[in-house]
């Protein structure tokens, strides 16, 4: 069989460092697919597209294609269905899956654009799927044995050729664990990969490592979720690296717990960690309890002091727009963010990962004025917040990334050039949001501490923005 693994390209690519680094499961599920016997193609359309909306042309091995597996987030889910339907449209024979974390917790809307859907994880049920044997609509991933996941053929990855023999990508994809032993209200990690983390074996990842060591590469990406979730086991695969002594430094994200122990602290600079991305989120002490962090302001703060003084560099990320947060302890926060020592930051606006606790909530206190998944990405004010206005939020966030990169001349301009190209792409949101926040103002009415219209469903909201802001915002009562 001909099979096609397609990670869509977002809208706009607010993370902009992950451009070039590709998710993970296509490449485990093409790798196991290839180990079959099947000609699997893994395309991340930041690279490769594989659609033209405007000329309705789908890639020549698309249309070649027995079957075309999908694997999408939320913030991608809109182009994932933008080219399952000119597929279905085009080939009607053709089969389409689709998996991933968005199509995991909406199975149902997903199976709108798809022959079949599959439901957090996919190694062990995927070769099923793909050759036919199982034909439900809807299957259920079992968790898996995190030692089954094989080493993954980089091979199949269209638009990194080989260029004397080495790989065109800088960072070479890697993974140690799966899951994570916290459970943030906004994160999807544990609903979609369960409560237990799972590490896998530090031989299994060390031989990983030379492999692509020999491919060329000298640096690597970790995607762990929470990299050190348990100590001990890390500490033996930190070992292992280090008595590999080679000529490869590496990043991946960490919980501020891990510089509470300092001999893995030290480990991790012997083993060459170079940017240690930490979820901070806020030193709003009534925000981290919102969010269910596990953390108070006062380890933030002796973490990454601790990290920094260590040798470290580090990339501290930030959520604004708790319940609890209001501008003052929004400002706060990005205050800290430079005082910090911090390298680099990341703020987001919290926004409901559909699967989450936050999601659940959000939808059942009618809080979500957005359900266009396109800006559902971090960089969009999507649910009603408590203390803060929709616009003077997002004013927040644009605010948080020209204050921190002032310091230096060239992240400057970067600020300055990337948030105008920010606005030019988001006008009809800007438009939208500020006629929101003049209607909160004029009509709304306090409803359970929230700042509403009354009669107001967001639910009846259309899924595509344009359509609301061609119309006059109205009231709907149930």
């Amino acid at each position: 069989m001909k099979i096609a693994l397609i990670e869509p390209k977002p809208p706009i690519n607010v993370y902009f460092f992950l451009t070039h680094i590709p998710l993970l499961g296509p490449l485990f599920i093409g790798t196991m697919l290839k180990k079959a016997g099947h000609d699997v193609r893994v395309f991340k359309e930041d690279i490769v597209p594989v659609y033209n909306e405007k000329t309705d042309e789908l890639h020549p091995f698309l249309k070649e294609a027995d079957a075309v597996g999908f694997t999408a987030i939320t913030h991608t889910i809109n182009r994932a269905y933008l080219i399952a339907d000119a597929l279905r449209r085009q080939f009607p024979g053709k089969r389409v899956i689709m998996g991933g974390p968005h199509p995991s917790a909406l199975p149902h809307e997903a199976l709108e654009h798809a022959d079949q859907v599959c439901v957090r994880e996919g190694e062990y049920v995927a070769l099923d799927m793909f050759e036919g044997r199982n034909n439900d609509p809807i299957v259920y991933g079992p968790r898996i044995d995190i030692d089954d996941v094989p080493a993954m053929d980089l091979s199949i990855l269209q638009g990194y050729q080989n260029k004397r023999k080495k790989l065109k990508m800088k960072y070479a994809p890697l993974l140690a664990s799966r899951g994570c032993p916290h459970n943030c209200i906004f994160c999807s990690v544990t609903w979609m990969f369960g409560g237990k983390y799972r590490i896998k074996d530090a031989d299994l990842v060390m031989e990983e490592v030379m492999m692509r060591y020999k491919e060329g590469f000298r640096k690597g990406f970790f995607y762990d979720d929470n990299f050190a979730g348990k100590h001990e086991k890390t500490k033996i695969f930190l070992e292992k690296l280090i008595r590999a002594d080679l000529d490869f430094t590496w990043t991946s994200q960490f919980s501020v717990h891990c510089a509470k122990d300092k001999e893995l602290v030290t480990l991790l600079k012997r083993a060459k960690c170079q940017t240690m991305f930490i979820g901070v989120e806020s030193i709003n002490p009534d925000a981290l309890k919102d969010m269910q962090k596990c953390q108070s302001v006062n380890m933030i703060r002796e973490s990454i002091n601790t990290l920094i003084k260590a040798g470290l560099r580090v990339h501290s990320m930030f959520i604004l727009g708790a319940d609890s947060d209001t501008a003052e302890t929004i400002e706060e926060t990005i205050k800290f963010s430079r005082s910090s020592g911090s390298a680099t930051t990341q703020f987001s606006i919290l926004f409901p990962i559909p699967g989450t606790k936050l999601y659940d909530n959000m939808k059942e206190q009618n809080r979500i004025y957005i359900n266009d998944w396109r800006y559902y990405d971090g960089s969009h004010s999507v649910i009603l917040p408590k203390n803060i206005s929709p616009l003077k939020l997002q004013n927040k966030l644009i605010h948080g990334y020209r204050y921190f990169y002032s310091r230096k001349i060239i992240h400057w301009l970067a600020s300055r050039i990337g948030f105008f190209v920010w606005k030019v792409l988001n006008k009809q949101y800007m438009k939208y949001i500020r006629h929101f926040t003049r209607k909160l103002r004029k009509e709304g009415v306090v409803k359970d501490g929230v700042l509403t219209l009354k009669g107001f469903r967001t639910d009846a909201l259309p899924k595509i923005l344009p359509v609301v802001t061609r119309r006059k915002l109205r009231p709907q009562v149930p």
